[in-house]
C-alpha cells in the first residue's frame, strides 16, 4: 500500500488566544505547520476529489485560529479532528502550532505544540 503526504508550512495567524488575559488583549503571531497522510490512489486522473483541497483545509484551520482558547493543545486538537471529520480517509495527520514571542519575560522565541494522530488502516 502507498501513501503520499500534503503538507503546509508556515500558515500564519494573528489571534487572541492564551492563558493570561493580556493575550487575549493584544493577540499575538501563530505559525501552522500541518501535514496529511493519504493512500495512494492508483490513478488520480488529477481530479481534485481523490485528494484534498488545500483551500478547504486553510480555512478550517483559519475559523479554529479566530476562537479564542487558553491552550495551544485546544487548538490543534479542534483543527485535526476538523480535518479529520471532513476527509474521513485520511491516514495520519500532524500539526506543529507555534506561538511567537510567547510572554515568558524575553523578547524572541516561540513556544510549540506538536500533535499527531494515526487513524485505522
Amino acid at each position: 500500500m502507498d501513501f503520499y503526504q500534503v503538507a503546509w508550512q508556515g500558515l500564519r495567524f494573528y489571534a487572541y488566544h492564551g492563558y493570561f488575559p493580556e493575550e487575549r488583549i493584544l493577540g499575538n503571531w501563530y505559525e501552522l505547520d500541518v501535514t496529511i497522510s493519504l493512500e495512494s490512489a492508483n490513478d488520480i486522473q488529477d481530479d481534485l476529489n481523490q485528494t484534498l483541497d488545500y483551500g478547504q483545509v486553510y480555512q478550517i484551520c483559519q475559523v479554529i485560529m479566530k476562537e479564542p482558547v487558553d491552550l495551544l493543545e485546544t487548538l490543534v486538537e479542534k483543527m485535526g479532528n476538523s480535518i479529520f471529520h471532513r476527509w474521513p480517509h485520511i491516514k495520519s495527520l500532524e500539526l506543529s502550532l507555534r506561538k511567537e514571542n510567547p510572554p515568558l519575560g524575553q523578547s524572541k522565541g516561540n513556544s510549540c505544540i506538536h500533535w499527531n494522530k494515526t487513524f485505522e488502516l
